[in-house]
């Protein structure tokens, strides 16, 4: 919805301020705010979805919240999110951020005090640093910290950052859900809960499509949205072949919903890799094959929407990564299964994040609503990745949840990375072999300066890309990895 950034301290200058948010302006370019208070300078770009959300600022005696996010608290006509996160500021001070429901970056200026808050799961973005001269500044994205911040951290996800107490973490206060005894009862609860996260976000009338892969996760919300608004169109990408354009085109038939597909090739992928490292701000190979896709489907959906819903969050949170059928006990898989909800907020979701805002499409994601994720957390393993025949299946109590509303070949096909799916991966290979060659990926010069272990000639390729853009160390330190064996 909105780029925030802003300085505290006798660096609070207002075209530095202008600077940082102009290079944030692909997250929000309809209204552009910045606020001068008692030693800050800090502003919103913002978009122009609803009333509901609003522009991403508002203030009240001396206090004032910039705000990036979408939430779903109860509210009055006319009361923005922003105006929701400074009223529970008022209630609750710095534990504020936990009563929040929905996916959030913000910054609350009060009595002289700066306060960073980032949602449970990490969707929204934020990131802060010092400068020079001990000031404090604040971006949505790295890139609008550079050439301003000599170093700089990411706010991890359900953590606060204060100018006077640091880091702190918050408790998240997630909607109380009574769990069913038996599996077919959470199954129906599992529906209820999706399709009312779905209704949620399909209330104030921005959403104009749904990203459709053809897996699993983004079937049900298309199907879902279709059983909430008839008739969303449905967005999907890939090379000719690719898997996912005919199993997406079964399910835009089977709900009777117009599809539209953008189909690339080698050279449109090659042109786009350098942007996709620059906008996703990583060069973990996992992520950036998955961000040159997103791209292709964010600039396809830009065509008729703003804003569009997304299956993210589907694998992580009802077991949907092959790795955990691999793992010996339910213990093992529920650690994985945390471990993959903990890394999400620098691999899946940045993912997600860094390219549909890149095109200024906006997103909103259904599976990671407080609710979903409340319920998701106390499902039983074997609920989830459940034995059968002597094999797993993955989401399995979601596939139930959802199965009369999919086609069968939808319900039962098995995890594809969207990357595999779009037929992106299958390319980056060979495409790669042209940038980085045998000679120069060699075991001596596959680490980096700051100790990654690069997986690969593609990743490498990405890597080089990647410090033209964010020569800081600091940069590079806060790169995620998806797959945790790497």
């Amino acid at each position: 919805m909105a780029g925030i950034a802003g300085i505290l301290g006798e660096k609070a200058d207002r075209n530095i301020v202008d600077k940082m948010l102009q290079s944030l302006s692909h997250r929000g370019d309809a209204v552009s705010r910045i606020h001068l208070q008692s030693g800050l300078c800090a502003g919103v770009t913002s978009a122009n979805l609803s009333a509901a959300r609003g522009y991403g600022f508002a203030e009240d005696d001396g206090s004032a919240v910039f705000f990036d996010g979408d939430v779903y608290n109860l509210r009055s006509d006319g009361v923005s999110d922003a105006d929701v996160a400074l009223g529970l500021y008022r209630q609750f001070g710095r534990a504020f951020p936990g009563h929040l429901e929905g996916v959030f970056a913000c910054a609350v200026f009060d009595d002289g005090e700066l306060i960073l808050a980032r949602d449970g799961v990490g969707v929204r973005p934020l990131y802060f640093g010092k400068m020079a001269d001990g000031s404090l500044c604040f971006a949505s994205e790295m890139k609008a910290l550079l050439g301003a911040a000599e170093e700089f951290f990411e706010l991890h996800p359900k953590t606060t950052w204060s100018s006077e107490c640091g880091v702190s973490g918050y408790v998240q206060h997630y909607p109380q859900v009574a769990m069913p005894a038996g599996f077919e009862d959470a199954a129906a609860l599992v529906r209820d809960t999706v399709m009312d996260a779905v209704r949620r976000r399909l209330k104030d009338g921005a959403v104009g499509a749904c990203l459709l892969s053809g897996g699993l996760d983004s079937s049900i919300i298309a199907a879902a949205a279709n059983e909430i608004r008839p008739g969303l169109p449905a967005v999907t990408v890939g090379v000719k072949g690719a898997p996912d354009l005919e199993n997406a085109r079964l399910m835009a038939e089977h709900i009777g919903v117009e599809h539209r597909v953008s189909i690339y090739g080698r050279d449109d992928i090659v042109e786009a890799v350098p942007r996709a490292v620059r906008a996703l701000e990583s060069f973990d190979e996992d992520c950036v094959s998955g961000a040159i896709s997103n791209l292709f489907a964010s600039a396809l959906a830009k065509n008729d929407t703003d804003c569009i819903l997304s299956g993210e969050g589907g694998d992580e949170l009802f077991g949907g990564y092959h790795l955990l059928k691999n793992l010996a006990t339910e213990y093992e898989r529920l650690e994985m299964m945390e471990t993959l909800i903990d890394i999400a907020y620098n691999t899946a979701v940045q993912r997600l994040d860094r390219a549909m805002m890149a095109n200024g499409t906006h997103y909103r994601t259904p599976f990671i609503d407080s609710g979903v994720v409340s319920l998701a957390l106390q499902l039983p393993v074997r609920w989830k990745i459940h034995p059968n025949n002597g094999r797993f299946v993955e989401k399995y109590i979601l596939r139930e949840a959802f199965r009369d509303l999919l086609p069968e070949k939808i319900y039962t096909r098995e995890k594809l990375r969207f990357s595999a799916g779009t037929g992106t991966d299958g390319l980056m290979d060979q495409i790669a072999r042209g940038h980085v060659g045998a000679e120069d990926f060699t075991e001596e010069k596959r680490r980096t300066r700051e100790g990654y272990l690069l997986s690969s000639p593609k990743e490498m390729w990405y890597y080089r890309l990647f410090k033209e853009h964010f020569p800081s160390p600091s940069a590079e330190r806060l790169v995620g990895r998806w797959d945790p064996g790497k």
